[in-house]
């Protein structure tokens, strides 16, 4: 089968060629018919996620396709049947995962991080991974709503637990951020966006936010603290990796408000503790999703609640995988679907 590969910290995916896995006990093998190129993917290549990984790696996370093949033991499953993939898996009896948060055990195993991904025609996954659409969802959407929507869908319900009647500051409109505007008006929120392009500020208010803020429009944090009541917000949601911006999540929390980061910045930020306490300030982090939240993505997604059409607008084939990195690097697209 074809893979694309990085070789290694820095350095571009390349096409090689590998035998295709077959599947242990408990395990199916999944024919990949799409993933996402997603930020993390970048973050992968720059070295973000350490020294333990075991390059060259195959990443790819965010993605969708049938199950090719049934390893023993397996049941409930049929070859032919559509799938989307959980990218972690955790061991027998760990702690986390029976409590519902297998996403933050330190014992996780990350598809596409710690073993090879979707950015292949093939991907081994434990069954345990595994979310049967209740529907068909084409193989592009489906990928998407793995991540660029279950992300900020965890963040916003199962992290902030945002409420109907609450304001939402969404900080950045990018493949995360988008989504974030629309979980927060499905949720019964008033949304106020913050991001820098023009194009971006159209699609945020078409995404259905009350209101959109430039973000190099002069003073952002009491322009955001004003459009929330003078006060500041319910809930902030931060999209952007960028540790300036982290530092403006919580100056526009309000009084009880919950900060969630989301982003992915890698320097320090720096915050008074009193800026934190007098509030009584929750700075809160949420770290991927879990199974449940792409469920709870399908379903809205079939639902006709959201929408990824800008998510699914830019596909290419398995062969162009660096090129997709560099759109995403450069800022080129919200997402690119990979193919194979």
């Amino acid at each position: 089968m074809r893979v694309a590969e990085l070789p290694g910290v820095g350095q571009p995916a390349r096409i090689a060629t590998r035998p295709v896995p077959e599947p242990g006990p408990g395990e199916v093998r999944v024919r990949v018919e799409a993933c996402g190129v997603c930020g993390s993917d970048h973050f992968l290549q720059e070295g973000g996620f350490g020294a333990k990984v075991p390059w060259p790696i195959v990443p790819g996370h965010e993605a969708a396709g049938r199950i090719d093949a049934l390893g023993d033991g397996v049941t409930g499953y049929a070859v032919g049947d559509q799938v989307a993939l959980y990218y972690i898996s955790t061991p027998p009896g760990d702690r986390w995962a029976a409590a519902g948060r297998p996403n933050i055990s330190p014992h996780v195993t990350r598809m596409g991080v710690d073993v090879d991904g979707a950015f292949a025609e093939y991907v081994l996954r434990p069954v345990s991974s595994l979310v049967r659409p209740p529907a068909p969802v084409p193989p592009a959407v489906l990928a998407v709503l793995t991540d660029a929507v279950a992300t900020p869908l965890h963040g916003l319900k199962r992290v902030a637990h945002l409420q109907a009647g609450e304001t939402l500051v969404v900080l950045g409109v990018g493949g995360l951020g988008s989504s974030a505007v629309q979980l927060g008006k499905a949720m019964g929120a008033r949304v106020i966006a913050v991001t820098r392009s023009a194009a971006k500020q159209q699609l945020a208010r078409e995404l259905g936010a009350d209101l959109v803020i430039g973000a190099n429009d002069g003073d952002v944090v009491a322009a955001a603290r004003e459009a929330a009541g003078g006060y500041g917000a319910d809930v902030v949601i931060q999209c952007v990796g960028d540790a300036r911006v982290d530092e403006q999540a919580i100056a526009i929390g309000g009084p009880g408000g919950r900060v969630v980061l989301i982003g992915g910045a890698l320097e320090p930020f720096s915050v008074r503790a009193a800026e934190i306490f007098w509030r009584e300030l929750s700075v809160l982090g949420s770290r991927g999703f879990i199974p449940e939240d792409i469920r709870d993505a399908i379903d809205l997604w079939l639902a006709g609640t959201i929408s990824v059409d800008h998510l699914v607008a830019h596909t290419r084939p398995l062969v162009e995988a660096d090129a997709a990195l560099g759109d995403l690097r450069e800022g080129r697209v919200f997402r690119t679907v990979l193919l194979p």
